[in-house]
């Protein structure tokens, strides 16, 4: 009896969305009622709570995927890769300001410089 309750509640997809509490109450009911012992009652609910936290990791992980893959076949980016970008902009600009810097130097000290015509 114990095994087949214990498929039917585990294997389940409500096991997903079962929270300890209230798994401990329908095993209560259950030894209340002299289905199971309270040494079966102490693993069923180990069990089905475990069990219940690894379809929770199981669901997470796939809707995480499922996300992702969705965002690139739009085209959105994700927030690493706009800081990234951001990160890359402001070392160019660093760059380019230090260029400008050496370049009005250079014009300082009377060496001519070729003007960009953009």
């Amino acid at each position: 009896m114990l095994n087949f309750i214990k498929e039917m509640m585990v294997t389940g997809l409500g096991a997903l969305f079962l929270t300890k509490d209230k798994v401990e109450e329908m095993v209560q009911k259950l030894v209340e009622e002299g289905k199971v012992s309270k040494d079966e009652a102490n693993e069923l609910i180990n069990n089905m709570t475990q069990k219940a936290k690894e379809q929770q990791e199981q669901m997470r992980d796939k809707i995480k995927t499922e996300i992702e893959n969705t965002f690139n076949k739009v085209g959105i980016v994700k927030k690493e890769e706009i800081k990234e970008l951001n990160e890359k902009v402001a070392k160019l600009e660093l760059h380019i300001k230090s260029l400008e810097r050496e370049i009005q130097s250079l014009k300082g000290d009377g060496i001519e410089v070729a003007e960009d015509d953009n």
